[in-house]
């Protein structure tokens, strides 16, 4: 059956389809391939839909810590204790197949121009479906899917028999939502990928995506399952070239899951999902490209039944996410998974029109905005610009009602609350204050608009204490890379105090932005940790542009016990606010990290 398919598939790539072949593999690379500029729409929608629909949806079924659509796998591999082969046997019996779901996957409640209606009402610019999940069961018509394995596998074959990406991107046009499509390069239980990666690379990955990229013509391109094997395998840069040379809409994005370590490095976005990046390879994420965050309403991104209410977030957390992913200079893409039988579940419903409720009255702080000044986070709340205007969202409203921006300095010309019951309304402002006494605050989060003359500028540069000592600490850093985070010992008194810890990679920094008197030479204090062994990294700081190496010569025990030193000194450039980078040369001993840093301190040379 397997080479009957082949040879089918070698002729019709022969014949003239009408769409153009995959070019040569020797004509793309990904430096070409990153001359080409996202589209401005996605960097301004900000909000999106994602969902996770298929086969696994019958089931519905796993441990809450992780995801359902996955259960296939979890049954495979007895997986969390045994709980899906458990649940597996008890409900539908030890010689239920999992393709046996198929025809209970039936979407018999299913209006497409209801989700649509849902996604419009939500505030949604864009929703990105899954055409075909690791399963390998495709929402649309594949004749592929169903030849390789020897059964029904695609929607119109069996259970809903219906073109289900088709009808969902018709309603969403008409809704004005863009549709994307989620496409999975792995597949299990496909005998082809099973035996023969490369053939099943050119036989099914890559006439699938064609098909879709020219029948659906979406928006988003959103590859997932790229990450046990290196992008030569999926040949993903030709199948990239193509895309954007072929694709119907020349506003489709595509997102970074095109192979072994490269999440964050290619692509038009970068995606993380629930917060980490996932790069196998260790590297961040590219700053010139936007990212969108993905996440559940609840945790798992198909539905599961096993989750109970507390699982889900509320209207509040779901609104905080997305101003905060905004206030970052990023996209949300919220995840929902709809019953077997079509329905979005209504807890999901709500949270939607929650978020499109909101968005009604303060979607301008939201669309077309940038990232807020200083990553747009406050103690009280987050930032977003748009031009010389900042908006900033209370999360928490202040008991004296007065509302203070830390480290503005730029001179505020009006301030105003979107969505004020009283019409036109200003607020009164005293420097960097605004009054917000007689205000009602808006349900989740409210926005205050604040309108300058330039472009506002706010400083939250580190400045030396009033015996000109500059202390650095984890909580004021700015982290990047893998691994390394704030965690927490106990001190002398059993206290908890923060430090960086886990700093285990060469390409992990931490980062202050501060000020100096220029011309002052400083010593440099260390209060950190480091395990017997574990001696020998070399500690790398930057400032001013200028780089010096500090070794770590002795070790404090283990990494719980913090010793205060001396490593060195410095001279201090200029004055205004600069950055300084601490990162690892080096990492000693056994390379499990560098050392616990606790604090750094700048202490003035005595003249």
């Amino acid at each position: 059956m397997l080479d009957a398919l082949a040879v089918s598939l070698a002729l019709t790539c022969c014949q003239d389809s009408g769409n153009p072949e995959i070019v040569n593999q020797q004509e793309a690379t990904w430096e070409s391939l990153d001359q080409r500029q996202t589209p401005d729409w996605f960097g301004k929608a900000k909000f999106g839909i994602f969902i996770h629909w298929g086969v696994y949806s019958v089931p519905a079924f796993c441990d809450t810590s992780t995801y359902s659509e996955w259960y296939q796998w979890w049954y495979d591999t007895n997986s969390h204790g045994g709980k899906v082969r458990e649940f597996h046997h008890a409900n539908y019996g030890k010689d239920f197949l999992y393709e046996s779901f198929s025809p209970m996957f039936r979407a018999e409640m299913w209006d497409p121009d209801e989700w649509a209606s849902i996604f419009q009402r939500s505030g949604a610019k864009y929703m990105v479906i899954t055409s075909k999940h690791h399963d390998g069961f495709c929402l649309w018509p594949n004749e592929i899917a169903s030849e390789v394995r020897g059964y029904p596998w695609n929607s119109v074959e069996t259970g809903p028999k219906r073109d289900l990406l088709g009808e969902l991107f018709d309603a969403c046009r008409r809704h004005e939502v863009r549709p994307g499509l989620y496409y999975s390069f792995m597949e299990w239980h496909n005998p082809l990928y099973d035996d023969d990666k490369p053939r099943y690379v050119d036989e099914v990955m890559i006439p699938q995506i064609k098909e879709l990229i020219t029948t659906y013509e979406p928006e988003v391109f959103w590859p997932d399952g790229e990450w046990d094997h290196p992008d030569q395998l999926w040949r993903s840069t030709e199948i990239l070239e193509w895309i954007h040379e072929n694709s119907p809409s020349d506003q489709i994005v595509v997102n970074d899951r095109w192979g072994t370590g490269l999440r964050g490095q290619t692509g038009d976005f970068s995606t993380t999902e629930y917060g980490s990046l996932g790069n196998s390879s260790g590297k961040g994420m590219q700053k010139t490209r936007p990212f969108e965050e993905c996440r559940g309403i609840g945790h798992s991104f198909a539905f599961n039944r096993a989750e109970g209410y507390d699982i889900y977030s509320s209207r509040t957390e779901c609104i905080h996410m997305l101003i905060d992913l905004v206030s970052k200079g990023g996209n949300l893409l919220l995840d929902i998974g709809p019953t077997a039988d079509g329905r979005i579940p209504l807890i999901m419903v709500d949270r939607l029109l929650a978020i499109g409720n909101w968005l009604d009255v303060n979607g301008e702080s939201i669309y077309e905005t940038t990232a807020g000044p200083e990553g747009g986070q406050l103690p009280w709340g987050r930032m977003t610009s748009r031009g010389n205007d900042l908006y900033l969202h209370v999360f928490e409203w202040p008991e004296d009602d007065q509302l203070v921006v830390d480290g503005l300095v730029t001179p505020i010309t009006t301030a105003r609350m979107l969505g004020d019951r009283v019409a036109d309304r200003t607020l009164a402002v005293e420097g960097n204050r605004i009054d917000l006494s007689g205000l009602h605050p808006f349900p989740h989060a409210t926005v205050i608009r604040l309108e300058f003359e330039q472009l506002p500028v706010i400083d939250r540069s580190i400045h030396p204490d009033a015996r000109g000592v500059l202390t650095l600490g984890p909580d004021s850093a700015e982290l990047s890379g893998p691994n390394l985070r704030v965690e927490q010992y106990p001190d002398t008194d059993g206290e908890a105090v923060a430090s960086l810890g886990y700093w285990n990679a060469t390409d992990a920094t931490a980062t202050w932005t501060v000020r100096l008197e220029p011309g002052t030479t400083y010593e440099i204090e260390l209060d950190y940790a480091c395990a017997e062994g574990e001696e020998g990294g070399v500690l790398e700081l930057t400032l001013g542009g200028k780089t010096r190496s500090f070794p770590i010569k002795e070790h404090t025990g283990d990494w719980g016990t913090f010793r205060s030193t001396d490593i060195g000194s410095l001279v201090a450039p200029a004055s205004e606010p600069m950055e300084l980078m601490l990162r690892a040369d080096s990492i000693g001993g056994a390379g499990n990290g560098l050392l616990n840093l606790r604090t750094l301190r700048l202490v003035p040379v005595s003249q």
